[in-house]
C-alpha cells in the first residue's frame, strides 16, 4: 500500500442506506494526489453533465490528502467537492481543524455521498465503519446547538453539521465543522440539507498513515518546523491572523469599500486588527491540527445571542465585506455577523458581498425590505443573515446569491451585483488589482481568492501595479501549484517550495516527484477542473467581472482612477489562454489534454 494513504474510501448511499467501501485507486493517486485532484477526478467520472445539483444524483465528497493526518506541519485539512447549487460548475472547499485527520484514523482518506434520504439523518463514523442514524431531533437547530449535542454523546469527535440555511436550501450554505471551520464557498450546505444529511460524525480511531521513507520524511519535516519558526509570514500570521491583510488592503487599496463603489470611507481605520485588542473582543488564539502557525482567533461580544462565549472569528475575508464594504465600522458588528453565519451555516463572504448589494439596491430605491436596509446599520446586517438563514421576507430574495437577485430584481441592478459566473467575489476589489482581476475571471469556481494571491506581489514589488505585465504567467503557473498543494492537503497558508512539497509528497508515499511533477500535476487538476466547467457550458464569455469593476473607475484611494476595461481583460486572458493552450474561448485543446493524460471527450 501506498504511504500516506488509507487506501479506503467510504461510499454512502443515503437512498437505500447502504455504505460500501473501494480501494484508492493508486495510478489515479499519481495523477491527481489527492484532496482536490482526486475528488474532482470523481465528480467528473460520477456525476454527468447537466445533473442537477441539488438533485440525489449529485455527489458530497470529502476527500484528505496523503499528507493529511502526517507529521507534516498544517496536515489537518481535506477538501469537500461537490457540484455547485450557486454556480452550477464544479466547486471545491478546504477545511482546517481536525475532522481530517481523525477520519484518517477512522480508517479512510475519503466519503463519498450519494443519494437523498427521506427523513433527517446523520453519519456516525468509527473504526472503518459507518452508521446511517436517526437526526430528527437535530433537524431545525442551528449549528452550535447540533455540536454541542453530538460533542456531548461523541466527546471525542469532530462533526460536521449544516444549519438552518443549508436544511433551506440557501445556494451559498456552508458546512460547520467543529463550529468554526467551514467549507464555506459555493452551497455544499446545500447539497448536504437536499439529501437530508444534517451531520456527519467521525470518531478518531487508532489507525495512522505510514511512510515509504520514514527516516527522510522525519528529517524534512523537523527542517521545515525549524524554518517556519523564524520565517516572517508564520509570526506575522500567529499575531494578527489573517487579519494582516486589512493593513495591506489599506495601502493597496483593495478593500471593497461600500458595494465595491470605492468611495473614500477613513472609518476603514477602526478596523485595523489591533482594534480587536482594544475592543477587549479578543480571547486568545487556536490552531488545526499539526500547525505551528496557530492564526485562528478567537473573540469574546459584549451583547447579542453569543455574549461571553469564546469562538472562532474574525477571519479578514468576513472582516471585509462585512466592514468596508456595508460601511460598519464596528468589531463588534462584524465579528457579531461572522459568528452567525457560523452559527446558522451561511458562507460568511457570500453573506457580506449580499449585504452590501442589498444596502446599495435598497439605497436607489431597488428593494423595499422590511428592515432599514442602510449602509452602517448593524442591527439590520444581523437581522437580513437570519432572513436569508430561513427565507424569510427579503432574505427569500437573496438567498440564491446575487446574480439571481440581480436577475429578480432587475432595474439595471445587475451593474451592481459583484460576482464571477454566479459566486459573490471576497474582501478584494478587483479594479485595484490586475492580476486579481484576472484570477477571479478564471478561477474554476467562480470569483474565488484562494486560488492566487496576486494583490501582494503587486503590492510589495515583485509585479508592476496597474499593468498587464507578467500577470497571465504569474496566475497561471501559481493556480497550477495551488491545485497541487489543494490536493496534498496542506495550507493554503505554509511557505513551502515546490521541492518541499516534492519531496514529501516522495518521502511519504513512495510515488516518486520531482518539483517539476508536483507543478504538472497541479496543472492536469487544472485542466480537469476547467473541464468540468466546460460541459457545463462555460466559455470565455464567462471568463469576465462585473459592469461596475469594468466601467466605473475607483473615485479614491491609492488605486484611484482605476478599472478592468474590456481590452485590458482581453489582453491578460489572450495570454493567460496561450500559456494554458486553450483555445480563444477558453477550452483546452485536445493537444492540451492529451499531454496530460485527460480523457474529457465526453462533453
Amino acid at each position: 500500500m501506498l504511504g500516506g494513504y488509507m487506501g479506503k474510501i467510504l461510499e454512502v448511499d443515503l437512498t437505500s442506506r447502504k455504505t460500501t467501501i473501494t480501494e484508492i485507486d493508486p495510478e489515479l493517486a499519481k495523477l491527481f494526489i489527492g484532496g482536490k485532484g482526486y475528488g474532482a477526478k470523481i465528480l467528473w467520472d460520477r456525476v454527468p453533465a447537466k445533473t442537477p445539483p441539488l438533485s440525489p444524483d449529485n455527489l458530497l465528497i470529502l476527500m484528505t490528502g496523503p499528507l493529511t493526518g502526517t507529521l507534516a506541519p498544517s496536515s489537518g485539512r481535506f477538501s469537500v467537492i461537490t457540484k455547485s447549487p450557486e454556480t452550477g460548475i464544479f466547486t471545491d472547499g478546504h477545511v482546517g481543524g481536525y475532522f481530517g485527520q481523525k477520519l484518517k484514523t477512522a480508517g479512510f482518506d475519503g466519503i463519498i455521498i450519494n443519494g437523498a434520504s427521506e427523513e433527517p439523518v446523520y453519519l456516525h463514523i468509527k473504526d472503518e465503519s459507518c452508521e446511517i442514524l436517526d437526526a430528527s431531533n437535530l433537524w431545525c437547530k442551528t449549528v452550535f446547538e447540533v455540536d454541542e449535542i453530538l460533542k456531548k454523546k461523541y466527546p471525542k469527535s469532530s462533526c460536521g453539521v449544516i444549519g438552518p440555511a443549508g436544511e433551506k436550501l440557501v445556494k451559498f450554505a456552508c458546512i460547520s465543522f467543529d463550529i468554526g471551520r467551514q467549507a464555506g464557498r459555493c452551497g455544499p450546505g446545500a447539497v448536504m440539507g437536499s439529501k437530508n444529511l444534517k451531520a456527519i460524525v467521525v470518531e478518531p480511531g487508532d489507525k495512522r498513515p505510514s511512510y515509504a521513507h520514514p527516516d527522510r520524511f522525519k528529517k524534512l519535516v523537523k527542517d521545515l518546523n525549524r524554518s517556519l519558526h523564524t520565517h516572517p509570514n508564520r509570526i506575522k500570521r500567529h499575531v494578527l491572523g489573517t487579519l494582516v491583510c486589512i493593513w495591506e488592503g489599506i495601502d493597496g487599496g483593495t478593500l471593497p469599500i461600500k458595494n465595491y463603489s470605492g468611495i473614500a470611507w477613513p472609518q476603514i481605520i477602526s478596523l485595523v486588527p489591533e482594534k480587536l485588542w482594544e475592543e477587549n473582543i479578543w480571547a486568545g488564539t487556536t490552531t488545526c491540527y499539526a500547525c505551528p502557525v496557530a492564526c485562528t482567533k478567537l473573540s469574546v461580544l459584549k451583547s447579542g445571542e453569543y455574549k461571553g462565549k469564546k469562538l472562532e472569528a474574525p477571519e479578514y475575508e468576513p472582516v471585509a465585506v462585512f466592514g468596508p464594504n456595508c460601511l460598519i465600522d464596528s468589531y463588534e458588528w462584524v465579528t457579531y455577523a461572522h459568528i452567525l453565519c457560523n452559527d446558522l451555516g451561511i458562507d460568511a463572504i457570500s453573506a457580506g458581498n449580499a449585504a452590501g448589494f442589498a444596502m446599495e439596491c435598497y439605497e436607489k430605491g431597488l428593494i423595499k425590505p422590511e428592515i432599514d436596509l442602510k449602509f452602517g446599520n448593524g442591527k439590520a446586517l444581523i437581522e437580513f443573515i437570519k432572513l436569508i438563514a430561513y427565507r424569510e421576507g427579503i432574505g427569500d430574495l437573496f438567498a440564491n446569491g446575487v446574480r439571481i437577485a440581480a436577475d429578480e430584481i432587475g432595474k439595471n441592478s445587475k451593474r451592481y451585483a459583484i460576482h464571477v459566473k454566479g459566486l459573490e467575489l471576497p474582501g478584494v476589489d478587483p479594479r485595484a488589482s490586475y492580476g486579481m482581476a484576472l484570477a477571479f475571471a478564471t478561477a474554476d469556481r467562480g470569483g474565488c481568492h484562494q486560488r492566487v494571491w496576486v494583490a501582494r506581489a503587486e503590492l510589495y514589488g515583485k509585479l508592476k501595479r496597474f499593468s498587464t505585465e507578467g500577470r497571465a504567467e504569474f496566475v497561471k503557473y501559481n493556480q497550477d501549484e495551488r491545485a497541487a498543494c489543494f490536493s496534498t492537503d496542506l495550507c493554503d497558508f505554509m511557505p513551502f517550495s515546490e521541492e518541499d512539497f516534492a519531496n514529501l509528497l516522495t518521502y511519504c508515499t513512495g510515488l516518486e516527484f520531482t518539483p517539476e511533477e508536483y507543478v504538472h500535476a497541479g496543472e492536469r487538476i487544472w485542466n480537469l477542473t476547467r473541464m468540468l466547467a466546460v460541459r457545463e457550458g462555460i466559455s470565455r464569455k464567462d471568463d469576465t467581472l462585473a459592469p461596475r469593476c469594468m466601467e466605473e473607475p475607483i473615485p479614491a484611494g491609492p488605486a484611484k482612477g482605476q478599472y478592468i476595461s474590456q481590452e485590458t481583460l482581453d489582453t491578460m486572458l489572450n495570454e493567460y489562454y496561450n500559456l494554458r493552450e486553450w483555445d480563444r474561448n477558453g477550452i483546452p485543446t485536445e493537444k492540451k489534454l492529451k499531454e496530460l493524460k485527460l480523457e474529457c471527450k465526453d462533453i
